[in-house]
């Protein structure tokens, strides 16, 4: 079996004692007050000599109140290196190899809670393989309310480190935010959007969507060179034409039936910027720099395509990205726009497998490779099919809370999908739509909103044999 020591997370200084005279391959880091499930080591062990590459592992966990009167399980994704740098999520126990960790220099003094969130940014920054052990082997206490500044300047140095050009903010209750600085010179953004030139009620008002949508885009983006392709359908209204004609966009004739992905692909094909961003006719933006804030990822070389958070016209939540649970789901749809969702989900950047073509920007050398949107699903699924190609050649899809538009979604169109779009999508990606990186196995099938397959009564978390964890323990 292999060899682990368990050492807990006091002062640094003690703790890197501690690993200092352990004998273990793997050091578990853990918090004095917490428990190991009994088939934690195990598990882990087994993990490990299946591929021997992994240099940090990490598992689920359950988190109780000092009394035991309520208990949360934190079902986690599997590596998600931007959900790290918000929050650490890796949580309280990480199995690191102990070379990599004596390689960082161990734990570090100086950051407050955060000393956890420090070193799990350090060696997760060298690791060759970062492994995610989907049960529940760890048993906490919910730590009292997070203050202090670790987290933030623990997040600060990491950035500093890689590279990335951010400033770093606290959002509080150990939450931060990694607000990447605009680059010099910007990127020219080419942002297309489709339309049949349709009106519908807005708060109450009949207004042409494609029109409010530009002119909001126009008067309250901050970000400084964006070009505007309005790719117009054969029944849009000639009075409609004539306001976009007067309109400081570009506007070209769709051709055609109507086919959401041809249409986006023949406006990317008339626009001119590095980065493209597809919008939809039913979006109003309000937040000045939505656009500074997604282009700003774009900056890493492996980031594919980056959404928004779109809000209802009642503030509800319409998307939080997709997670694929058999089928695809907007994360939390219809719950409160201002919902932080389990564990801070909704208000943290973080990795997911899809995000809506109503809102996303990618690079025009992505979509240029992958070829556009694809023909074959003319109205749903061309923006999950993006996606999971992005993904397959290596590429991340971010969703970030931090850019916020309205969206007065099937206001244009039904959301119809036609059948031989459900049996391409299937035929496709079954496999990813069986797995998703980002859920959890632990999740009921056919919903995205975390509920786990069990929910285990509090005298069941009560009988779990669990072990005290002490100073150093050592497996086999």
């Amino acid at each position: 079996m292999t060899r682990f020591s368990v050492v807990t997370t006091g002062p640094a200084a003690t703790a890197n004692e501690a690993i200092a005279s352990a004998d273990g391959e793997f050091v578990a880091l853990v918090e004095p007050s917490d428990h190991l499930d009994r088939r934690a080591l195990v598990r882990i062990d087994d993990a490990l000599r299946a591929d021997p590459a992994i240099d940090v592992l990490y598992t689920d966990e359950d988190v109780a109140d000092g009394d035991g009167t309520a208990v949360e399980t934190f079902h986690k994704p599997d590596w998600s290196p931007e959900r790290l740098r918000s929050q650490d999520y890796c949580g309280g126990l990480t199995v690191v190899r102990r070379s990599l960790l004596e390689q960082v220099g161990g734990l570090r003094d100086g950051f407050d809670s955060a000393q956890h969130h420090d070193v799990v940014l350090r060696v997760t920054e060298g690791a060759r393989r970062i492994h995610h052990v989907p049960e529940v082997l760890y048993h906490r206490r919910r730590p009292t309310p997070q203050r202090g500044d670790g987290h933030r300047r623990a997040v600060a140095e990491h950035v500093a480190r890689v590279g990335i050009a951010a400033d770093v903010e606290p959002l509080g209750n150990g939450l931060v935010r990694v607000r990447r600085r605009r680059a010099s010179p910007p990127p020219g953004v080419s942002v297309v959007i489709p339309t049949a030139g349709t009106v519908r009620p807005v708060w109450g008002v009949d207004r042409v969507l494609v029109l409010q949508t530009i002119r909001s885009l126009l008067d309250r983006t901050v970000f400084p060179d964006i070009e505007v392709v309005v790719v117009v359908d054969p029944v849009t209204p000639e009075d409609t034409r004539r306001a976009l004609a007067a309109l400081d966009v570009v506007v070209i004739d769709g051709v055609g039936p109507f086919n959401f992905s041809a249409r986006c692909n023949q406006g990317v094909a008339a626009s001119t910027g590095e980065v493209v961003a597809l919008l939809n006719d039913d979006v109003l933006v309000e937040q000045p720099d939505w656009l500074d804030v997604m282009v700003g990822f774009l900056a890493e070389t492996d980031v594919g395509v980056v959404g928004a958070r779109l809000l209802f016209a009642d503030g509800t939540l319409q998307h939080g990205g997709v997670l694929l649970n058999e089928q695809p789901l907007h994360i939390f749809h219809g719950f409160a726009g201002d919902d932080p969702g389990p564990f801070g989900l909704l208000q943290v950047d973080r990795e997911v497998s899809v995000v809506t073509g109503a809102c996303f920007v990618t690079p025009r050398h992505v979509w240029d490779e992958l070829g556009g949107l694809p023909d074959d699903f003319a109205v749903a699924f061309n923006d999950l099919d993006y996606c999971l190609r992005a993904r397959a050649t290596g590429r991340r899809v971010i969703w970030t809370p931090h850019a916020t538009l309205y969206h007065f979604e099937s206001q244009t169109r039904l959301p119809y999908a036609e059948q031989h779009e459900i049996d391409l999508l299937y035929d496709r990606w079954t496999p990813e739509l069986q797995h998703d990186p980002y859920g959890n196995p632990g999740f009921e099938p056919r919903q995205a909103t975390w509920l786990p397959r069990d929910r285990p009564t509090l005298g069941t978390v009560a009988r779990r044999a669990a072990r005290s964890v002490h100073h150093r323990f050592n497996g086999g």
